[in-house]
């Protein structure tokens, strides 16, 4: 976010010796004499409003950075000021520059006719209970039959046996899909519409976030709080951000779409592709193939499934074949004799 300076207000500091609250921008304690602390705290005159100040050398003041304080007598000094004004003493070297940039807290002092709202003494904490033996061994009984079962999957998994079988039966089923040419409606943000479509009821819609001003795009601020200078004027200022709006529109465009998906199917090794007459303005699209085969070996049958047409080929019914099964009677490899 963008911070925006609003304006310059005056802060106060108290004293610690006598208490006394002074101006912000007074280096010593109107009251007592004693000098502003290194560590000292600055508030808000007026911790509700803000009124901002006219005098200009205050406001160059807290533009031209924090104040230091002189190593020799701890007597604050404006930021280029470089002989103390107390003491007369270097402050090229050695000087302390006060700590600036912090947010100034508002007052939380409650008014004499607000009266203070006690919160609710709070719940003792209920002590949590030990669980019970028996849900501990019921916790970890699960638990190591969870390993168990997890070690026999794998375990049958990865074992794997090789059959000697014959093809009793292959299908075989290929998809093509239709393509045409024709008008399609859609919407997108304008920039991203080809630019050869036709656009109708655009609409300015909000889009992203965006620290720096741009084409149609709002302002949004935060509330305004006020920074510690380091002199003893406060500057007010505000985070904000521009929410940017761009024209969302509807459009039609020409483009290949899917309108038929054509299928052939059957059974035996000699497969062939779905075709059709193209009319105009039609093309075929992607297309898709898959094979099974089923094996049957001592009375059993195994089916595996694949998408390479050379190999299916060679899976005449009859042939015999070595087939992987593993653990769990799935096909896992296929090798003629």
């Amino acid at each position: 976010m963008a911070r925006k300076v609003l304006g310059y207000i005056e802060l106060v500091w108290t004293c610690d010796s006598c208490g006394t609250r002074n101006p912000g921008a007074i280096r010593s304690c109107t009251s007592c004499g004693a000098p502003q602390p290194i560590d000292v705290k600055f508030d808000r005159v007026d911790p509700t409003t803000f009124n901002f100040i006219k005098d200009e050398a205050l406001i160059r003041m807290a533009k031209s950075g924090p104040d230091k304080h002189c190593p020799y007598c701890g007597t604050r000094n404006l930021a280029e000021t470089q002989i103390c004004v107390e003491c007369g003493g270097d402050l090229t070297v050695g000087a302390t520059s006060r700590p600036a940039g912090a947010v100034i807290e508002d007052q939380s002092a409650s008014s004499p006719a607000t009266p203070t709202i006690q919160s609710a003494p709070a719940s003792q904490a209920i002590p949590r209970r030990p669980l019970p033996k028996w849900a501990l061994i019921v916790i970890i009984i699960m638990l190591l039959a969870s390993c168990v079962f997890g070690v026999m999957y794998f375990t049958r998994m990865s074992q794997t046996d090789q059959l000697d079988a014959t093809v009793s039966e292959v299908y075989w089923q290929r998809q093509v899909a239709l393509e045409a040419y024709q008008v399609v409606r859609a919407s997108d943000w304008e920039a991203n519409i080809p630019s050869n479509a036709q656009t109708y009821n655009c609409q300015l819609r909000y889009r992203y976030d965006s620290e720096t001003p741009r084409q149609n795009s709002e302002e949004v601020c935060g509330t305004p709080y006020t920074i510690d200078t380091g002199t003893g004027v406060g500057e007010v200022v505000h985070d904000c951000y521009y929410k940017v709006y761009e024209d969302y529109c509807s459009y039609d465009t020409m483009q290949w779409v899917v309108v038929n998906t054509l299928q052939e199917d059957g059974y035996g090794t000699n497969a062939i592709w779905p075709s059709t007459s193209l009319g105009t303005d039609q093309r075929f699209g992607d297309s898709t193939e898959r094979y099974s085969i089923t094996f049957s070996t001592s009375g059993e049958d195994y089916q595996f499934t694949t998408t390479d047409y050379d190999l299916f080929q060679q899976a005449v019914p009859g042939s015999d074949w070595v087939i992987e099964v593993n653990g769990f009677g799935d096909v896992t490899g296929i090798n003629p004799e």
